[in-house]
């Protein structure tokens, strides 16, 4: 009897190891697949899908293709290769939107300054804006899918336009402040490249991967159309008052910014020298998004310049 209830007392015992140790396995497999989870919030170049690969020399760090709006929004809470890209243009953006909207504590005031002024500066914070948040917005949904990232692209270089024009208007106003014909005329090239520049970013054709240094040299001869105002002014006013009145140092540094970014994206550098090394920090797109707030920075200086130049020169005289 004793040995019976020796014999009863030890299966009781094996099936309490039994059943605890299946529970150990379960916690385990859970916590393992929680973790396994997590880390398949970022996927490798080969684990994604053919229309979502675009820079063969980004190796990880990768959303893959969530089909949810819901899910490229919570993306924005971890690091992925596409991070750095949403933040150094959203954050940008908030403070131009800001700045235009409380221009009249931003902008220094004149006797002389009007509705007109401010209209015209604010122009070009919402160029700036316009751009930054349609780029960071088509970087943060660009993992939903292929036809809202084919959507989100065309915003993107939308945007870019935008800039530009609104950016050069903004300074040929001032620039060409006492000659409305030429203002009007250059501000009717720049419109024209505008808009041309848009219609062949927004067609299907220039969307393709092999068209991309095209686009970036169509978008380089329309930033370089800018020269057109500065060989007007030349021979209108002499090297030296065109150099004051647009400001030329800053134009020409905001060009030289915008063609060295627009370059490195055009040939992959630096992560075609290491692929992989640059994938979350530090690729050609990352810089590209600096160098075109930079630019935009840059010429912010040179139209707050040559609106005080207007102010406490032109108009002041005029008194």
């Amino acid at each position: 009897m004793a040995d019976l209830k020796k014999r009863s007392l030890g299966s009781t015992t094996r099936s309490q190891s039994q059943a605890n140790l299946k529970v150990n396995q379960e916690q385990t497999t859970n916590k393992i697949g929680s973790a396994k989870t997590q880390r398949k919030l970022l996927y490798t170049w080969d684990e994604i899908p053919d229309w979502q690969k675009d820079n063969e020399h980004i190796i990880g760090g990768y959303v893959r293709e969530t089909n949810s709006f819901q899910e490229c929004l919570r993306s924005l809470l971890y690091l992925h290769n596409e991070s750095v890209n949403i933040y150094t243009h959203f954050l940008p953006a908030l403070c131009f939107l800001a700045t235009c909207i409380f221009d009249k504590f931003a902008v220094k005031r004149f006797d002389t300054t009007t509705w007109i002024d401010y209209m015209v500066i604010d122009i070009f914070f919402f160029g700036a804006f316009a751009c930054l948040v349609l780029s960071s917005t088509f970087h943060c949904f660009k993992s939903h899918s292929s036809s809202v990232a084919v959507f989100g692209n065309k915003l993107d270089y939308l945007g870019i336009v935008i800039l530009i024009v609104c950016s050069m208007i903004s300074v040929l106003y001032y620039g060409f402040y006492d000659s409305k014909k030429l203002f009007c005329l250059f501000c009717l090239i720049t419109l024209s490249f505008g808009i041309s520049c848009a219609i062949v970013s927004l067609g299907e054709t220039f969307r393709a991967r092999e068209w991309r240094p095209y686009r970036a040299g169509l978008f380089v001869a329309f930033g370089l159309s800018g020269v057109l105002p500065v060989l007007g002014g030349l021979v209108n006013y002499g090297f030296h008052e065109t150099w004051t009145r647009i400001q030329l140092k800053w134009v020409i540094l905001e060009g030289v910014l915008y063609i060295f970014g627009a370059f490195l994206y055009g040939v992959r550098f630096p992560e075609r020298l290491a692929p992989g090394a640059f994938d979350f920090v530090g690729h050609s797109h990352q810089i590209f998004h600096v160098l075109v707030v930079v630019a935009a920075l840059c010429h912010l200086v040179g139209l707050m310049n040559t609106y005080e130049l207007v102010h406490t020169n032109l108009l002041a005289k005029s008194i």
